[in-house]
């Protein structure tokens, strides 16, 4: 009954590729989906500021048109049907059973608030989504306002995270001292600020693991 329905689903409601825009029956067609290098979520990368990083995927190419696309051209669609088809095609997200709760990356609040919405969280709903574990509530973990990355030098991005000042405020999703969090963001160059978000959370308590749709290698 269950493959009936999504099949009757798929014939009414046709999907797009998440890039080209091509009918096709997931959000990533073969020809998009070829040219993609996708990475296994269970292997860590050593970056600049940051160790034990997980990546769906590496940027470049399609990945880093389609995060522009979502940011810049106000096309937050393009990135729920992208996460959705990068984590279907992840071959094993067993790890992440043992997640407690899935805190996407604060965006700065002024960003957030002009483009209407945060790529970390639309990437970290859709990853609860597949995974049915927890997401945080937006005010349980915050950050206030610090320079565009796009303005920064590479080393200035590697001491952003002294500007960077993350809240945690547990009252909004009881979590006890010891839980894992996944934190996610959209994408890891030097991981500076997925450096200092989890030294955050790792100061209140918490165990974090780290999770990025794209990162650069």
């Amino acid at each position: 009954m269950g493959l009936a329905m999504e099949s009757l689903a798929d014939l009414l409601f046709p999907r797009q590729c998440s890039h080209c825009d091509t009918w096709d029956v997931d959000w990533l067609c073969p020809s998009c989906s070829s040219q993609i290098s996708f990475i296994q979520s269970e292997t860590a990368h050593q970056l600049k500021s940051c160790s034990g990083v997980r990546a769906l995927t590496q940027y470049s190419g399609i990945v880093k048109e389609v995060l522009h696309r979502t940011k810049y051209e106000d096309q937050p669609w393009r990135l729920i049907r992208f996460t959705s088809a990068v984590i279907e095609n992840e071959p094993d997200t067993t790890w992440l059973n043992e997640i407690d709760l899935i805190v996407p990356m604060p965006g700065d609040p002024w960003r957030t608030w002009k483009r209407g919405f945060n790529p970390a969280r639309i990437i970290g709903s859709e990853i609860a989504r597949a995974t049915k574990r927890p997401l945080a509530h937006p005010r349980w973990f915050t950050r206030t306002g610090s320079k565009p990355q796009q303005a920064l030098s590479m080393d200035e991005r590697s001491k952003r995270y002294q500007e960077n000042v993350f809240r945690l405020n547990k009252r909004y999703f009881g979590v006890e001292d010891g839980a894992k969090c996944l934190l996610v963001d959209d994408v890891a160059t030097t991981g500076a600020t997925l450096r200092a978000a989890a030294d955050a959370l790792v100061a209140s308590g918490l165990n974090v693991e780290l999770l990025v749709l794209s990162i650069g290698l």
